[in-house]
């Protein structure tokens, strides 16, 4: 049974049956949690008590009023959502990755949308990214690392995307790995694709996004999709990219400057053009498919260049018995 917390976070931050009334951003709902820090108090408020109690101004008053006469109908869409095996969790459920509010602050999605294992949400794991036009050295890396990383216990994490993204999912999943995949374009229609469930009933495969479940692929989700990669990642290795340009560089960089998480930078065959400029804005080179565990552990780091903020390290996670999803 849902709480009114995470019912009113849904009803404030998500587009789904918004009837034209702009849902709050994720700085605006952190911001109210300041002013309101239990949600399911707003419910049953008028303008003028939102105003008067909260100190909101009359225009976010007046949107809120409107977002939570929705009730009704989320709850129904809510409903259908999970018969679909969709669940949404929010940071009053239990399976909401904390680390992302302790990474990404007020820019933390509220809700995340998200089907399979949602226990490995909270089990450590390393991202891996790069190009879509990976060369067949990188493509052969990026599936090193993956394997590399399901011998040490590790989820993947990475973002569904032809290339680096999807042959690294695939290769740790073949290894007997657990997978989590942050998408940017629609998970009901990733769900549709036999291969992609099959995966999630073996119980090592989450995927996710913390975009309306339906939404599709757009330069910004993706975007919003890298901060999450890196968020959910103690480490997240950048396999190639290009140099000042494309998601893979623009989200290596970000992470870097704002702190979104440790990165790790491929330095050795198939690497791209962009590699040694991450590495000289301190992302950790890794040069050999031997340092991966050093690197994860933090060895060699330099803390003044990287803070990913607190990432406990749970026990290994358990390896299960491997099996080729080509769908992934």
């Amino acid at each position: 049974m849902r709480n009114e917390d995470s019912l009113v976070t849904i009803l404030l931050v998500s587009r789904i049956r918004s009837k034209g009334m702009q849902p709050l951003s994720a700085p605006e709902y952190w911001k109210l949690r300041e002013a309101c820090p239990r949600p399911g108090d707003l419910l049953g408020r008028t303008e003028e008590q939102l105003v008067g109690v909260y100190g909101l101004c009359r225009r976010l008053a007046s949107r809120i009023v409107v977002l939570l006469e929705r009730i009704r109908a989320m709850a129904f869409e809510l409903e259908q959502l999970e018969h679909s095996g969709i669940w949404t969790v929010t940071p009053f459920d239990e399976h909401y990755p904390g680390h992302l509010q302790n990474r990404l602050r007020s820019k933390a999605p509220a809700t995340v949308h998200a089907a399979g294992a949602l226990e490995l949400f909270e089990q450590p794991g390393i991202g891996v990214v790069g190009s879509r036009d990976v060369s067949p050295e990188g493509a052969e890396m990026a599936k090193n690392i993956a394997a590399k990383a399901a011998d040490l216990g590790l989820s993947v994490v990475s973002g569904g995307a032809r290339g680096v993204d999807q042959l690294a999912m695939r290769a740790a999943f073949q290894a007997g790995g657990n997978v989590i995949g942050v998408l940017a374009d629609s998970l009901v229609r990733k769900l549709r694709n036999p291969d992609v469930r099959r995966a999630i009933h073996k119980d090592r495969t989450l995927m996710c996004t913390p975009y309306s479940p339906e939404t599709p692929f757009r330069v910004w989700t993706a975007m919003g999709r890298n901060k999450l990669i890196y968020a959910l990642s103690k480490i997240t290795v950048v396999v190639a990219c290009e140099t000042d340009r494309g998601g893979t560089w623009s989200g290596a960089t970000e992470a870097l400057e704002a702190g979104l998480g440790r990165v790790g930078v491929w330095r050795g065959p198939g690497e791209g053009p962009g590699n040694q400029l991450l590495e000289e804005r301190g992302a950790q080179p890794i040069r050999s498919i031997n340092e991966l565990e050093t690197v994860w552990e933090g060895r060699g780091l330099d803390v003044e260049k990287q803070s990913g903020g607190d990432y406990p390290r749970p026990e290994q996670a358990s390896l299960f018995e491997k099996s080729v999803v080509s769908g992934l």
